[in-house]
C-alpha cells in the first residue's frame, strides 16, 4: 500500500504549482461511493470558490443508488462567463477520489496527461464483492493503473484520519485539506474555513474544521 503521501511525477509542488487557468477554466471531479460525503464537499468547495470571486458551476452524476452506487461531483470554475455543469471527456485537470476504485473509473473516462489526482487509499468493498460473487482489483494493480493515467498522484490515508478524528463521515473535510493543502489551486486554506463556519451547523463545525486542518497537512509537501 502507498505511503500516505506518495507523490508520482510532475516536479515540485506547492503555491507556485497552482493551475492557472483563468481564461479557459478548471475542471475538478469528486467522486466516492453515495454516503461518503461528496456531493456536500463539492457545494462547500463551489461556494468558496464563488466568494473568491469566480464563475463556478456544479453538476452531480448518480450511479444506480445514491447510498452504495457511484457518485461524482463535477466543479467547474473560470473567470468571466460560467461553464456547463459538466466536465468533458478527457478534459479532467483534478481528481479528488474517495475510494481507489471510483478514482480509476473517472480517470478511464475523463483523464488526460495532465491530470492531477488525490486519492483515498482505502477501498469500499461492493456488496457483490463481499458476497463473493465479484472481484475487486488487487491494490497494487489499482494503484498502478491510477499513477499510469495521471501526471501527478497523491494517496493519502483520509479515511484513517477521519477515524482516529472519531468519525469517518469527517473524509469529505479530510480529502478538501488535502487539495488545499497540496497548491493545486490558488485558494485560500483560510477563506474555506470561513466556509465551514458559514455552511456547517453550529454543532459540527468544530469536527469539520479539524479534519480539514488535518487534511492540509497531509496534503502539504515536507521540506
Amino acid at each position: 500500500m502507498p505511503a500516505t503521501s506518495d507523490i508520482i511525477g510532475g516536479g515540485p509542488r506547492g503555491g507556485k504549482d497552482a493551475l492557472n487557468n483563468e481564461s479557459r477554466g478548471t475542471n475538478l471531479i469528486i467522486t466516492g461511493i453515495g454516503g461518503q460525503g461528496n456531493v456536500m464537499a463539492a457545494t462547500l468547495l463551489a461556494s468558496a470558490i464563488l466568494e473568491a470571486g469566480w464563475e463556478v458551476t456544479v453538476g452531480d452524476v448518480y450511479g444506480l443508488t445514491q447510498r452504495g452506487g457511484s457518485v461524482a461531483s463535477h466543479v467547474r470554475w473560470k473567470k468571466g462567463d460560467p461553464l456547463p455543469p459538466l466536465v468533458p471527456q478527457r478534459s479532467l485537470d483534478i481528481l479528488i477520489a474517495f475510494e481507489p476504485l471510483e478514482a480509476l473509473r473517472i480517470l478511464i473516462q475523463f483523464g488526460r496527461e495532465t491530470t492531477r489526482a488525490i486519492v483515498n487509499d482505502r477501498p469500499v468493498l461492493p456488496i457483490g464483492v463481499q458476497a463473493g460473487r465479484l472481484h475487486y482489483p488487487d491494490l497494487k494493480e489499482l494503484y498502478a493503473a491510477i499513477k499510469n493515467l495521471t501526471t501527478e498522484t497523491m494517496f493519502t490515508a483520509a479515511t484513517s484520519v477521519a477515524t482516529e478524528l472519531g468519525n469517518v463521515q469527517a473524509l469529505n473535510m479530510v480529502m478538501l485539506g488535502a487539495l488545499y493543502g497540496c497548491g493545486w489551486t490558488p485558494f485560500s486554506a483560510n477563506a474555506f474555513e470561513h466556509t465551514i463556519q458559514s455552511l456547517i451547523p453550529s454543532k459540527f463545525c468544530n469536527l469539520n474544521r479539524e479534519a480539514f486542518r488535518k487534511g492540509l497537512t497531509l496534503g502539504t509537501p515536507a521540506h
